[in-house]
C-alpha cells in the first residue's frame, strides 16, 4: 500500500480542492482509476467514509481528529523541510511563483468561505483572493497581507497565522508576482 502521509493525504487533499479523480490524476502524473482505488484504499484504512458528496465536493464524514493530525504533519513537511512544497491556489488572473517552487491549483474559487475553509483545514497554505471581495469576516486564525508588489493593490494573500513563519511559505511568498 502507498505511503498514506506522503501519497494518500495528498490525494484526498487534492479532490477536496479540485473535485474531480480526473483532474487529480493529471495534477499527480497518475491514471484516474488509481487515483480513485488510493483515495478508497486510504479512506477505509483510516475509517475517514471519504466520498464524493450531493454537493459535487468530496469530503471525510468520520474520523475528523485522525485526519486533522494527519493534515497538520503534512503541512509540516511541505513547509518546513527543503525542498518547500507550499499548496497554494489562486483566484486572481496572473499570479505566478518562481521555479523551482510548484504552481498554484486549478481553483473553482466559489466563495470566500470555501477557500477559508480550505485554508483552516490545512488543505491549502496559501490562497491569494481578489481585494474587496464580497468575503465574510476573516477567522481569527487566518491572516491576511496585500501581495508585495502589487501596486494596484488588487490581490491579498490568506494563510493560517500558525504557519507564517514556515520557510516554505516565506519562499512562496518571496517569489509569487502579479504579472
Amino acid at each position: 500500500m502507498p505511503d498514506i502521509l506522503l501519497d494518500g493525504l495528498p490525494v484526498l487533499d487534492l479532490l477536496e480542492i479540485a473535485p474531480s479523480t480526473s483532474t487529480v490524476a493529471q495534477l499527480t502524473q497518475r491514471d484516474q482509476s488509481s487515483i480513485s482505488r488510493l483515495y478508497r484504499r486510504v479512506s477505509d484504512r483510516l475509517g475517514l467514509q471519504f466520498s464524493k458528496q450531493t454537493d459535487g465536493c468530496y469530503r471525510a464524514e468520520a474520523n475528523q481528529p485522525l485526519l486533522s493530525t494527519l493534515r497538520l504533519a503534512s503541512q509540516n513537511l511541505r513547509l518546513q523541510q527543503a525542498p518547500w512544497q507550499p499548496r497554494w491556489a489562486t483566484c486572481v488572473a496572473g499570479v505566478q511563483a518562481a521555479a523551482p517552487l510548484p504552481a498554484a491549483l486549478a481553483l473553482d474559487c466559489g466563495t470566500a468561505s470555501r477557500i477559508h475553509g480550505l485554508l483552516l483545514q490545512r488543505i491549502l497554505d496559501l490562497a491569494i483572493m481578489p481585494t474587496g471581495v464580497g468575503a465574510p469576516p476573516l477567522p481569527t486564525e487566518l491572516t491576511m497581507q496585500t501581495l508585495p508588489g502589487d501596486a494596484s493593490g488588487r490581490a491579498q494573500l490568506l494563510w493560517r497565522a500558525d504557519i507564517a513563519q514556515a520557510p516554505g511559505l516565506h519562499a512562496l511568498v518571496a517569489t509569487l508576482r502579479l504579472e
